[in-house]
């Protein structure tokens, strides 16, 4: 490990041409100096290879690692054998940092905390190229010990604050002396099962409520990123069954973190709902049924029907219907939704403001 190295900024990149120089630069600005940033370029085809090798020609500070595209699983593992750093921070190539970000985030590392976590504010870019600001602030704040850490999962879960990776100050003696890593055959999800993994090492996490890193969701229809995912459902699964051992294990399971986390999973099934119907899947109107078939019969989805009822028309009318195992009347309700999202989108967002007042 570079003792001149404090911080190593890991960065995957693919495809990221649009946003890639503007966040590289503010890197490059920030007001602590003492770092070295990773790109790792995932067989991008477009120019962000040549944009990452250009930007290394003017700062020794940047390495560029090029390889064949894989995934940012095995992108950032590539990252974390390279870093050199005393700490690790990520950054997403389509995203930015404030400029004192890092000098923060390391002056939080006080020599009692394993982990610095931080608010972020979130630009949503929707259909019709509007941006809409979020301000996302964690709930609690300070330095929580290991079970003040867990009492709180849930609201910071709810926050979305948690599952992150790019708000986050890591040290990197714990991920590799833990052998801490992505799991290279996922590409959704993975930063979650890399945190509860780092979390397990934990004994004091430093929450702070400044709002330092900017993330950029493309909520609109054409988004790269909102593609069709296959098997989304048992993603999900999987997913919330590693968050419900890990507060298990931690005897923190209790009903307040319960109720956040199963509110979230009952949102992430109407997700796997509106996937199904996505304009690049290429499933058939059978196989279509077939899926919300399996996801209604199954034993997570139908223990968690209570938690539709508190959720906003939507949410309760597909909980109604889940729990009468209606496949068609949901197939047909998606189907109408996405009609109206995809054709008539006045309509659709007409109705959607009704939906959210509720």
């Amino acid at each position: 490990m570079d003792s001149n190295v404090q911080v190593s900024v890991i960065i995957p990149v693919y495809n990221a041409e649009l946003y890639l120089s503007d966040c590289i630069q503010s890197i490059r600005n920030q007001t602590y100096k003492n770092i070295e940033v990773i790109l790792i370029n995932d067989g991008s085809t477009d120019n962000s290879g040549v944009i990452c090798d250009e930007f290394a020609s003017k700062d020794s500070r940047i390495k560029v690692s090029h390889q064949n595209n894989s995934g940012p699983s095995i992108a950032r593992n590539r990252g974390i054998e390279l870093a050199q750093g005393k700490y690790i921070q990520f950054v997403d190539s389509d995203d930015t940092i404030e400029l004192m970000m890092t000098e923060i985030l390391v002056e939080s590392m006080n020599k009692d905390s394993q982990l610095v976590l931080s608010g972020y504010k979130a630009t949503h870019i929707n259909d019709d190229n509007n941006r809409i600001l979020q301000n996302v602030t964690p709930g609690v704040h300070g330095i929580l010990n290991n079970k003040e850490f867990l009492r709180d999962f849930g609201v910071l879960f709810e926050q979305s604050v948690i599952i992150q990776l790019w708000n986050k100050l890591y040290i990197t003696e714990i991920i590799k002396k833990n052998n801490i890593q992505f799991v290279e055959s996922l590409n959704i999800g993975e930063d979650l099962l890399f945190n509860l993994d780092y979390y397990k090492f934990c004994q004091n996490i430093h929450v702070i409520n400044d709002s330092l890193y900017n993330y950029l969701i493309f909520n609109n229809t054409n988004s790269l990123i909102s593609n069709y995912k296959k098997d989304f459902f048992g993603n999900q699964l999987l997913l919330f069954q590693k968050i419900r051992e890990f507060l298990l294990r931690n005897d923190s399971y209790n009903k307040k973190n319960k109720d956040s986390v199963e509110v979230i999973f009952i949102n992430s099934i109407v997700g796997c709902f509106n996937n199904l119907f996505h304009k690049n899947s290429n499933l058939t109107s059978q196989g279509i049924k077939e899926q919300i078939h399996k996801i209604i019969l199954s034993k997570e989805v139908r223990d968690d029907i209570y938690y539709f009822k508190s959720g906003n028309i939507q949410k309760r009318l597909i909980g109604y219907l889940i729990k009468i195992k209606s496949i068609n009347g949901i197939y047909y309700f998606i189907k109408a939704k996405n009609f109206l999202r995809y054709k008539i989108h006045p309509i659709f967002s007409l109705l959607k403001t009704f939906n959210y007042k509720d």
